[in-house]
């Protein structure tokens, strides 16, 4: 028993493993797809050289190098802020002045000027770096051949100038400024050049800031100077660099946070937003699918729907390149519409729609008007398709559906140009694009319908009439070889279709279903009493391989239908038309022969399995009731009737229609169909009365006696009365 559950989880497992691998490829496709659209142009350019064409901006974009000259151009001409020195700052100053003064005094005290000249240059550079000064000869001949009461004057004028100077505010920094002020004070006074040049030396060597600049406080302000400044940003669709205009470090900065520089990386944020938004597509789109649409996720629905999401995407990147309003965006609903279920379209025209909208901006980036248009394109589009396709799904209806889709285009697109204020000329100009999108949309989908039909092997109606057309290869071999098979297929058929329909199935569906689900006993059809000429090979042959024989041919029968490229509906049709019901009347006959004790019930079991759709439910209950009212001896309605509520109640009790979703009030409606459609075939006929006919006359003879005839014989009876009953063998089908 542990392997047998082992596979039963592996075969569970399976299923989901492929389809999360068909959902990952997808996503990666669409991903690569998208990012190939939206990923603007790159160029080969350099600073310093020209450009070769024009480059505008594909999304706004900050100018970082212009807002950063700003920015320190700003906090240059911020003011410092200044704090006050120590207080004993003056008095030092004052106090390091007298010092030096006195020092400079008695150095030249005794030397002449005369002398000062004479000094070679050691001797002189020792003078000064004993008084550590820097003063010139001409500074230091001029002291010396001053009257030492002039330079003691020289010194308290500097002094007092120092001191006022020192009480007010010396910043630090502009301590030159407030030297040179002095120096044309001493030059105003009257003293020589070389002598202010002297004191002005010691002034230098002196004077010292009493206001210090506040570097904490001077930085905020600058930084406040820069936070002031704008930034400059270069909007979407704006010329970053010209023609033959030389590349400057900032167009060339711009560039490359565009991603437009064929040296770039790629552009992370573009690539992950696009991610993430095709991610929460897909993923709306999975739940939208478990919830309400759980049978498409397995692998063959899910890859059909993936590749049209895929197919859909790529053709509108192709044809982008004209114009983005000339992209297929309906293309994905009209096919899934047909191909699947018009309400699941509509769901996934959204996500269609919102995933080739990233494709309308391509050239000029994300979030454009044409995006704009294009969602809305889609999403006025979807009830449309939707509401033709809910009369009629016929390959001229797709185009009228493309056409329809087109007006809606045009209106749309018109009216969110009229809202964006743009020029007329052009609205109309995307408005005529819009419309062409979609006839191209009902164009491609019969293009490609019948191809993705085949690759899938569909039951689309298209298909379903193609393969109910009585030319088809395995119908010209039922009508030849198997022709009372062939004639049970089609009154089958027809109270297939009524049934079907009746309870809101798909009664095309069910009539093809019908027409095939016996095609498994054209490997043995002696071995069926509809096919027999009066020999009956049951009559010699063991019971219990009778029922093998008659049990196989729903086996039979798929295997068929495979090798023929059936599609699956109608394979499950033909498979479980019997169910895992028993073939009675062999399992009797084997009883009465064998004891019940030696005999297996389960041998004279079909394989099943049992019904589970209404198509499949119908074929069952219309097969077994055509059989079984072909033996009732003089039917009419009432019969017919009742005979059919006692086999549908047999089928029922008999659990064969658990797994079919049918009601009561379903098989109530099914009665009723079966019933009409029976009484039109067991209609009442009239007699017709035995008359002899007398000789035609030609008009233009003239009547002449004939010798007396014999009496014409009797005519043979043609009637259309219903054959002669049967066996309840035959009446159940079972051989």
């Amino acid at each position: 028993m542990k392997p047998k559950k082992t596979r039963t989880r592996a075969s569970k497992v399976a299923p989901v493993l492929q389809s999360a691998m068909i959902a990952a490829v997808t996503y990666f496709a669409l991903a690569a797809l998208l990012l190939l659209g939206v990923t603007p142009e790159q160029h080969d350019i350099r600073v310093g050289l020209p450009a070769t064409m024009d480059i505008l901006a594909t999304k706004d974009v900050k100018d970082t190098v212009t807002t950063d000259q700003n920015r320190e151009a700003a906090a240059a001409q911020v003011e410092p802020s200044y704090k006050s020195a120590d207080p004993s700052t003056t008095a030092a100053v004052l106090s390091d002045l007298d010092a030096r003064f006195n020092a400079l005094a008695a150095a030249v005290e005794g030397l002449s000027g005369e002398a000062v000249m004479n000094m070679n240059d050691a001797e002189f550079d020792a003078l000064n770096a004993t008084l550590e000064l820097a003063l010139t000869r001409d500074q230091m001949q001029a002291l010396a051949d001053t009257d030492p009461a002039l330079v003691k004057q020289l010194a308290e004028d500097t002094y007092k100038l120092v001191r006022d100077t020192m009480n007010g505010a010396v910043l630090e920094g502009q301590e030159a400024a407030a030297i040179a002020s002095m120096g044309r004070s001493l030059s105003n006074s009257g003293y020589t050049p070389p002598l202010v040049g002297a004191a002005t030396e010691l002034m230098r060597l002196c004077v010292q800031p009493n206001m210090l600049i506040d570097e904490e406080a001077t930085e905020q302000n600058r930084e406040k100077a820069r936070e002031a400044v704008d930034t400059v940003i270069r909007v979407k669709g704006e010329v970053i660099v010209r023609r033959g205009e030389i590349v400057t470090n900032a167009q060339y900065q711009m560039l490359s946070s565009l991603g437009l520089l064929k040296e770039d990386n790629v552009d992370v944020p573009l690539l992950a937003g696009i991610a993430l938004i095709l991610l929460m597509i897909m993923v709306s789109l999975a739940l939208y699918l478990a919830r309400y649409r759980r049978d498409l996720l397995m692998p063959k629905p899910l890859s059909l729907i993936c590749l049209i999401y895929v197919l859909e995407v790529a053709l509108s990147l192709a044809i982008s390149q004209w114009s983005a309003y000339l992209m297929p965006v309906s293309l994905g609903m009209l096919l899934i519409s047909l191909l699947i279920d018009p309400r699941v379209a509509l769901w996934f025209n959204v996500a269609l729609g919102m995933t080739v909208s990233l494709l309308a901006g391509a050239s000029n980036g994300l979030f454009t008007v044409a995006m704009f248009s294009v969602v809305m394109m889609s999403l006025a589009s979807g009830p449309v398709v939707v509401s033709v396709f809910a009369r009629r799904m016929q390959r001229t209806t797709t185009l009228l559906a493309g056409v329809l889709v087109g007006i809606s285009n045009f209106l749309v697109t018109l009216a969110v140009g009229l809202i964006n204020s743009a020029e007329l000329s052009t609205v109309l100009t995307n408005a005529l694009w819009a419309t062409a999108s979609g006839i191209l949309c009902g164009v491609m989908c019969i293009g490609f319908q019948p191809l993705l039909e085949w690759i899938f092997n569909l039951a689309t109606n298209p298909r379903l009439i193609e393969l109910s057309n009585p030319s088809q290869p395995i119908l010209r071999r039922l009508l030849m070889e198997a022709p009372g098979t062939y004639h049970h297929s089609i009154i089958v058929a027809n109270l297939a279709e009524a049934a079907a329909t009746a309870v809101g199935g798909n009664g095309l569906l069910a009539r093809v279903g019908a027409y095939y689900h016996d095609i498994g006993k054209l490997k043995r059809p002696a071995y069926f009493k509809e096919n027999q000429m009066g020999d009956n090979p049951h009559d010699r042959t063991d019971p219990r391989v009778s029922a093998a024989i008659l049990t196989a041919h729903p086996r039979d029968g798929a295997a068929m239908g495979q090798k023929a490229r059936l599609p699956e509906p109608v394979l499950d049709i033909i498979r479980q038309h019997h169910g895992d019901g028993v073939v009675l009347w062999f399992y009797d006959k084997a009883v009465k022969l064998y004891g019940a004790d030696q005999v297996d019930i389960s041998a004279f079991r079909y394989d099943g399995p049992r019904p589970h759709s209404k198509e499949a439910a119908v074929v069952m209950l219309a097969d077994s009731i055509e059989a079984a009212v072909r033996s009732i001896p003089e039917p009419n309605p009432e019969k017919v009737d009742a005979l059919i509520r006692k086999l549908v109640r047999a089928k029922l009790d008999d659990g064969q229609l658990d797994e079919s979703d049918l009601t009561f009030g379903d098989l109530e409606k099914i009665c009723s169909a079966f019933s009409t459609v029976l009484t039109g075939v067991f209609h009442e006929r009239i007699e017709y009365p035995d008359v002899a006919i007398p000789p035609r006359n030609e008009a233009h003879e003239e009547p002449v006696e004939k010798p007396a005839e014999k009496p014409a014989e009797k005519p043979e009876e043609k009637t259309e009365e219903a054959p002669a009953p049967e066996t309840k063998e035959a009446a159940t089908d079972e051989h």
